[in-house]
């Protein structure tokens, strides 16, 4: 039987309580926070309080997903996160939860909720810190498009495509190729109708309380679809034309990226100076540092490209099967990352994680 928690205050070296709870435990990640709790009664309640665990959220920081899975046959996966601040680089490669299923998919990810789903068609959320999961039977069908949070309401929302027919067809009105949003524990998705120009299928980029995905070219050059998380509507801006662009989020603006010689071995980068004025700025040129690549994928023919932002600093990450590379933006090789018996396999998602209560686990 666990012992229960002390009554008495724990000792705190002259430190008042307040600054202890609010200064320093709000900072620990999540897992060290939940050992805390049974210290005293004190910190169990006030730890465990919905104002303690928002404050506690946003002082988390939001670090890029990895996914490792078994290595010639996956039964399962694990959800990694990538810190390259931690003092020990073994544990850069962090594990916040194992996927007994190895069909599921990452879908998007928002406030430390993750989306999943099977073959892109039945749905459910997740929060793989406290192991909370819900199923989304009546979105069945539909296509994901982004999930964010509708400031005006405080709902948690999936953006949605019906490109297809439903498993709840009659339920749902509207018709074929419209766009709907759903609530995390609301009624029947809503038609929104159909923007003007649709967004591509790519994983959408959430800056300025905007869904962004990623560009696509037109006879005016490149252009960007947005959608407004607040009003619910769809938009249009532009972007420098080039050839297979990728957005990502950087310290709060865009960022986009592109790796246009054919072959991955440069990496151009920009970044989106003025949002309202739609101007941006070619940021960096990188030269990947392509005989260290080759001696550790000697046995790859094929490896990819991604380009993610841990705060304000830039990550180029070049994958191949079981490895991740880490390379900075003077082209440096700066970390390699691997597991034993497992492949690894980058994600567009970034993970914020959080303890805070949601009424759509219930």
């Amino acid at each position: 039987m666990a012992k229960a928690a002390r009554s008495d205050p724990p000792p705190l070296a002259g430190l008042r309580e307040e600054i202890v709870v609010w200064e320093i435990l709000v900072r620990l990640p999540p897992k060290a926070l939940i050992r805390c709790r049974a210290v005293c009664r004190s910190w169990r309640r006030q730890l465990a309080s919905a104002a303690f665990l928002l404050r506690h959220h946003r002082h988390q920081r939001s670090l890029p997903l990895v996914t490792g899975y078994k290595y010639g046959g996956s039964t399962y996966q694990d959800i990694l996160a990538l810190d390259r601040r931690a003092a020990d680089p073994a544990a850069q490669l962090t594990p916040v939860a194992r996927l007994d299923d190895g069909t599921l998919w990452i879908d998007a990810s928002c406030d430390g909720i993750l989306v999943l789903s099977v073959y892109g068609l039945y749905f459910s959320v997740l929060n793989p810190v406290t192991g909370q999961k819900a199923s989304l039977p009546l979105i069945c069908g539909f296509s994901l498009l982004g999930f964010y949070r509708h400031r005006p309401s405080g709902e948690y929302r999936l953006l949605l495509h019906r490109g297809q027919e439903l498993m709840n067809e009659d339920l749902i009105p509207g018709a074929r190729d419209d766009y709907y949003v759903f609530a995390l524990g609301g009624d029947l998705p809503r038609c929104i109708g159909r923007p003007a120009m649709p967004p591509c299928h790519s994983t959408p980029v959430l800056v300025h309380g905007c869904l962004h995905w990623d560009p696509v070219k037109q006879q005016s050059g490149g252009m960007i679809a947005v959608f407004d998380t607040a009003a619910e509507s769809f938009r249009r801006m532009r972007a420098p034309n080039v050839l297979n662009p990728c957005l990502f989020e950087m310290d709060g603006t865009l960022g986009m990226y592109t790796c246009n010689d054919g072959e991955l071995r440069r990496v151009d980068i920009w970044v989106l100076q003025d949002y309202e004025r739609e101007v941006w700025e070619f940021k960096y040129q990188v030269e990947l540092p392509m005989a260290e690549i080759r001696q550790k994928f000697d046995v790859c023919e094929r490896w990819s490209t991604m380009v993610v932002a841990e705060e304000a600093d830039v990550l180029v990450l070049v994958h191949c099967e079981r490895f991740l590379l880490h390379v900075d933006t003077e082209g440096r090789l700066r970390a390699s990352f691997h597991r034993d018996g497992q492949g690894l396999m980058t994600s567009p998602h970034m993970l914020k994680q959080s303890l805070v209560r949601h009424a759509f686990f219930t």
